[in-house]
């Protein structure tokens, strides 16, 4: 009988099994997670994709919000416009964007490393003012920048 009753109440919110996330549709899972986070940091105009990775079809700007590091399920994939992680308190860059089609800078963090920063950079790339001092060598060992390097 409860097994009928949870089969007739999960009909009732219009499930489509294919075209809808049961988990999602009741506000839980990664999935909401994830929205959620970006929310709340301000971050319009994205897609989660299946793989829970995120585009964004403009410019992120997180500057000056303490965040340390991003959460474990926040992995952004192509952002089209910049990144902005600066004045953060940043100790890691895991889980920013793999490609920024504009500028992208992590100046004033914590970082004694960029690993996890972009792979390619499609304008400039600013890393100054870190617990570490960055080189230009060290910059384009970690990624493809197609503008200048601020080190």
């Amino acid at each position: 009988m409860k097994a009928r009753l949870v089969y007739e109440s999960l009909n009732e919110m219009n499930f489509q099994r294919k075209m809808d996330n049961p988990l999602s549709a009741m506000g839980i899972g990664q999935n909401q997670l994830i929205k959620k986070w970006l929310d709340e940091m301000g971050i319009t105009h994205y897609t989660i994709n299946d793989d829970f990775i995120i585009d964004v079809n403009e410019r992120v700007d997180l500057s000056g919000i303490c965040i340390i590091n991003f959460p474990d399920y926040i992995q952004f994939n192509r952002v089209n416009l910049s990144f902005d992680c600066e004045h953060c308190g940043l100790v890691s860059l895991r889980g920013c964007p793999i490609e920024v089609g504009g500028y992208f800078s992590c100046i004033d963090n914590e970082l004694t490393s960029l690993d996890g920063c972009p792979s390619y950079v499609d304008g400039d790339f600013y890393c100054d003012d870190n617990k570490t001092q960055f080189t230009r060598e060290y910059v384009l060992d970690k990624c493809s920048v197609k503008g200048d390097i601020e080190v």
